[in-house]
């Protein structure tokens, strides 16, 4: 039998011949191609030869007579010259796959993730010196190749025609920039069957986006030295989009590794990682709890890819046990766990940080983008990354560009950037002790009467009422300034945003007894009662408003308010019974609505009919005007003598 399988094996001549027409055939296609003479025929035959040329690969590379990584070999023999040969000839059949993923054709991006699952590269692991004795040497393993992967990861976020974006001019990138955006079909069929299924994929693709990042930034901040510095930034522009390809590449990566239970059951590998000893799975299982430890956060970047892109054996030691100082502990303390990378959750977790962290230094990523960025960030990313803290320099940068006067007046996008960001800040603060005392300052400069027409005004109302609430110890001086503030917002904004305000200034001074005095304050006698209103609005430093020496003169306004809820919330602001009267609820005002509102009134009209005293229903009459009028014009007019009312 073995005779007879060596025997149907193609020569090497035969496979060499083989080769040379498929890729002669792909050559003939190309230039088709150019040339505009490119049909659907093609496109299949074009696929069908790149799938025989990648099994014909795949058989090779099991036979053992390809090895992708051997391509600087000095031996003369007559297997390394062969080796060399179809080295090239695998080059050239990758450039092949990448030119298709760059054209959109999803072939190709199938047959690249398949040449990835059937090429694999060794990897040496040293055993433990138990299994050492045992084995006599070292075991061999094979592994993902991330040659070829970051070949694949290049040309999904990148294209050919990035770098002529960088001489283009600011009126003329609106045409060319939808032609390097990478296809929605694309990105969604890379990640549903390649990336979601093999736990290894997910964690060199993150490295691989954190590489090609780390390349651009290199390659920028080369251009920009060579230059003396003259070159803006704006002549970047190419990278704001490859940068918004990685971010929706990692946006779709929701099922990141969170623990070793993740990476045990039920996991899927594109190539088996080695098997571990009962003893080293306890204490693998022992350093996932403790790699939870904030300290263990600050481990070096450069230490950390040197370890992982030589692919040795991570020999982390044991948690320390402070308990008992016995020396069956301390025996315990000194055992070392042999772990590959990618079978630490750790790993998993730090190599998404570092992809974001990367990715999100990139210049010029468009504003379409960062909400989705911001959302996901807070939503996802802040709970499982190990140094969450160090996101909080791109929610700064982006509550600030957000805030800044070009962007207000350019884009009424930017409001809802700056929430976005403002939330991910308060979350910081909230699980992971973020010090950030502009904090307050920077939601008042939120509370204009826009913020309630934006999409994500429920979330903004959230935010604002946790923060507020939230926090007993606020200054006075910072509660009656958002006291004022939400007033004036109920007097201009609409009825669903009144009611909010209105609600939460209710809370907010039976919390804090100390701004009573806004309520109480009224003028000279003289002056009947009338005070000047010192509080100063347009202004965003809080300790400059002036709010505890004015008045909330504005519920006496909203009292005659013409929507009948907001008058009877003004009116009870201020005089409830702090003992009796529970605060409101403020989920229940988050969701008005226009919409909700007018419903709510058409149920209580429709469901309010009064009974007269035979019983008959009576349906209950709007009120149109304050007074009832008896003519169609004014006394005044001078039609009034013409259209009267009898």
């Amino acid at each position: 039998m073995a005779a007879e399988d060596s025997s149907s094996e193609p020569s090497a001549a035969e496979t060499a011949k083989e080769i040379k027409v498929l890729l002669q055939q792909l050559r003939k296609s190309a230039k088709q191609r150019k040339r505009g003479n490119y049909s659907n025929a093609s496109e299949r035959e074009d696929a069908l030869h790149l799938d025989k040329l990648r099994r014909i690969f795949a058989g090779l590379v099991d036979r053992n007579e390809l090895d992708i990584t051997d391509r600087n070999s000095s031996d003369e023999s007559a297997s390394s010259k062969w080796n060399q040969w179809l080295l090239t000839q695998h080059d050239v059949f990758i450039d092949h796959l990448v030119d298709g993923i760059l054209a959109g054709k999803a072939a190709s991006l199938r047959t690249f993730c398949g040449v990835i699952a059937t090429t694999s590269t060794k990897v040496n692991l040293q055993s433990s010196a138990k299994d050492e004795e045992q084995s006599n040497g070292a075991i061999k393993n094979v592994m993902l190749s991330e040659q070829l992967l970051n070949k694949l990861l290049g040309a999904l976020v990148k294209s050919k025609k990035y770098f002529d974006l960088n001489k283009m001019k600011e009126g003329n990138d609106n045409d060319n920039i939808n032609d390097i955006i990478c296809e929605e079909s694309l990105l969604s069929l890379f990640e549903s069957e390649f990336l979601r299924q093999y736990r290894d994929a997910q964690y060199f693709v993150m490295k691989g986006i954190n590489k090609i990042a780390m390349d651009l930034l290199a390659s920028m901040d080369k251009d920009d030295a060579g230059k003396n510095g003259d070159v803006p930034v704006d002549n970047h522009k190419g990278m704001g989009i490859v940068a918004e390809n990685m971010c929706r590449l990692l946006i779709m990566m929701d099922y990141v590794a969170r623990n070793s239970h993740d990476l045990t059951q039920d996991a899927k590998y594109l190539f088996e990682p080695p098997l571990l000893s009962e003893d080293d799975n306890e204490d693998d299982q022992e350093d996932d709890e403790g790699d939870e430890d904030p300290n263990s956060d600050e481990e070096d970047t450069d230490s950390d890819s040197e370890s992982v892109s030589s692919h040795s054996v991570e020999e982390t030691e044991g948690r320390k046990r402070t308990a008992s100082p016995k020396i069956k502990s301390r025996n315990k303390r000194s055992r070392k766990t042999k772990v590959i990378s990618w079978q630490q959750p750790y790993k998993h977790r730090f190599a998404l940080q570092q992809a974001w962290l990367s990715t999100l230094r990139l210049p010029n990523i468009p504003m379409r983008t960062q909400k989705h960025v911001l959302q996901h960030l807070s939503t996802y990313v802040l709970g499982i990354c190990p140094s969450p803290l160090r996101f909080a320099e791109y929610f700064t940068r982006s509550f600030q560009a957000g805030t800044s006067k070009s962007a207000t007046s350019s884009s009424s996008s930017s409001n809802l950037t700056s929430i976005l960001a403002l939330d991910g800040l308060f979350i910081l603060m909230l699980d992971h002790q973020l010090e950030y005392p502009e904090f307050y300052s920077s939601l008042y400069q939120l509370l204009h009467p826009r913020i309630l027409y934006t999409k994500q005004r429920a979330r903004f109302l959230q935010l604002l009422s946790k923060s507020l609430l939230g926090n007993s110890m606020l200054p006075a001086y910072v509660v009656a300034s958002f006291c004022k503030k939400l007033c004036r917002l109920a007097l201009n904004g609409p009825p669903s945003g009144g009611l909010f305000a209105l609600a939460l200034v209710s809370n907010l001074l039976r919390k804090h007894g100390e701004c009573a005095c806004l309520i109480h304050r009224s003028g000279k006698r003289e002056d009947a009662g009338l005070i000047d209103d010192v509080f100063v609005e347009d202004v965003d430093d809080l300790t400059q408003t002036r709010a505890l020496e004015s008045s909330l003169w504005e519920l006496t306004a909203l009292e005659k308010h013409y929507f009948h809820a907001i008058s009877t919330v003004a009116k009870a602001v201020g005089t409830e019974d702090d003992k009796s009267t529970p605060m409101y609820d403020m989920d229940d005002f988050m969701a008005h609505t226009y919409k909700s509102l007018f419903e709510q009134e058409k149920k209580r009209l429709n469901g309010g009919a009064s009974s007269d005293a035979k019983g008959s229903k009576k349906k209950s009459r709007v009120s149109l005007t304050f007074f009832e009028p008896d003519g169609l014009f004014t006394k005044e007019n001078v039609f009034g003598e013409f259209f009267k009312c009898n």
